[in-house]
């Protein structure tokens, strides 16, 4: 009988040693102080409640140091648990600590973790080490879908017509049917013209990725409801390779890139194209247009408008070339370069220089163009006309002191911030005679380059064969 109580008191000593142990690791897990050591105890001491339920319990309570410590003493054993650490990390923008939590849940083998190691290396611009990552998984339509947007990214044109079939099929038929929008599959296949004879100009637009070819989509539709889209008709945005049109710029410069590569596109119908990039400075440069994939409707309205002849109202580089000397003929719709100080008869010096305004026949005979001046006569209308058509200074050539450009209004307007509005008089001057400074197309763009190459029978083959005069 003693020895019963004694057997009995031993039980109930060991009982309570062990709940009391339970509840001091319990308490060490909620005060992330628990070693990996204890945990393994505890897990087999109190069978009942595992590591995952208590990781759960965690997060309810919110205790957020405490789920992070117990968490990492338990990702090695579980995928799941090293992939959530991956998601945690990656939500306070630890890019490097989510990648490496990721990868301990891939080596057990969790299919999650690999689709968002990739995308975590794509956004990281790690291209390398996303093919290898995905191809064991080709089957799951998320790593096609995200291996497409690699191919594109990186020009891997075997890749996109190897799987175009398989990409077909399934959840991914909305993306093959996109690309074949953007004719991924059918580059250099010339296709009825999309060409709108009620506008004056086309720019078929290009773009090097998926993301560039999406905004490229969004520009157009948002283009359509702009009061420029009757003169100017935007294409649906086609696939080229970065590597083809090998853009040189940084991203911060003015976006330059190959145009005799063009020369091999027979997809083209329009006069002029328009190249988006991933970064870099938006800029017209004769029938090409560069914008990037951060670009808005405001910008490309912009630059479209140097397409059918309008120029920038903003400081030009000191080196251009229509700010070198007085203009000789017009050369834009809305700017003119002319002398400050006239000295003459007045009449016959304002119809001397009316002539030289592509806008003069909206200029009123009530609207004074020159000013008494103790040189002569100032070119320009007085600020008490500000709300007349006229002759008003201008920043476009303010980097050279002796010659001066001047504009019809007096406000500020899109020419010089992307922001404003694109003035109705300005369509009214360009309709007098909307095709009279139109930019050259794109074919003077790629005879160029292929005279900087040396290829000048080429480069005269290129502007004589063009339809675009």
């Amino acid at each position: 009988m003693a020895f019963k109580n004694i057997l009995i008191s031993l039980v109930i000593v060991i009982l309570l040693s062990l709940f009391l142990f339970i509840a001091d690791y319990r308490d060490k897990i909620s005060n992330a102080e628990i070693t990996r050591q204890q945990l393994s105890l505890l897990e087999i001491l109190d069978p009942l409640t595992d590591t995952d339920e208590r990781l759960a319990q965690l997060l309810k309570n919110g205790n957020e140091q405490a789920w992070i410590h117990l968490a990492k003493h338990h990702a090695n054993e579980s995928a799941s648990t090293a992939f959530q650490l991956g998601e945690y990390y990656l939500k306070q923008k630890q890019v490097s600590a989510a990648q490496l939590w990721y990868q301990l849940a891939i080596r057990q083998h969790h299919v999650t973790a690999r689709l968002a190691l990739a995308n975590s290396y794509f956004d990281q611009h790690q291209y390398a080490d996303i093919k290898s990552l995905l191809l064991p998984i080709l089957n799951n339509e998320k790593a096609l879908a995200l291996l497409y947007k690699l191919a594109l990214q990186q020009g891997d044109l075997s890749f996109i017509q190897a799987y175009k079939s398989k990409l077909a099929h399934g959840d991914n038929a909305g993306l093959f049917n996109e690309l074949e929008q953007f004719s991924v599959f059918s580059q250099n296949v010339r296709h009825k013209s999309e060409h709108n004879t009620a506008c004056s100009i086309d720019v078929q637009l290009f773009a090097t990725n998926l993301a560039g070819l999406r905004h490229g989509k969004q520009l157009t539709l948002a283009f359509e409801g702009h009061k420029l889209a009757k003169y100017i008709c935007v294409l649906t945005p086609k696939y080229i390779p970065a590597e083809v049109v090998n853009c040189q710029h940084q991203p911060t410069d003015k976006i330059r890139c190959n145009a005799s590569k063009w020369l091999q596109r027979s997809d083209i119908n329009s006069r002029y194209l328009g190249v988006i990039v991933e970064q870099g400075s938006a800029n017209v440069d004769n029938g090409i247009m560069y914008i990037d994939q951060q670009d808005n409707l405001d910008v490309l309205v912009h630059e479209l408008s140097h397409f059918i002849g309008f120029v920038d109202e903003y400081p030009l580089p000191k080196q251009h070339q229509k700010c070198q000397q007085f203009q000789q003929t017009p050369f834009a719709h809305n700017l003119v370069v002319l002398d400050k100080y006239y000295q003459g008869e007045r009449g016959n010096l304002r119809e001397s220089i009316l002539l030289q305004l592509p806008w003069r026949s909206l200029v009123k005979d009530s609207t004074p163009i020159l000013s008494n001046h103790p040189q002569g006569w100032q070119l320009g209308t007085p600020v008490e006309h500000n709300n007349e058509i006229g002759l008003f200074t201008t920043n476009s050539c303010n980097s050279k002191r002796d010659t001066q450009a001047f504009k019809p209004l007096a406000h500020r307007t899109k020419l010089e911030y992307f922001e404003l509005d694109f003035p109705d008089i300005y369509l009214n001057i360009m309709k007098l005679d909307p095709k009279r400074y139109l930019m050259p197309s794109y074919h003077f763009n790629i005879s160029r380059d292929l005279v900087g190459q040396g290829k000048y029978i080429k480069a005269s083959e290129v502007l004589q064969v063009t339809l675009f005069k």
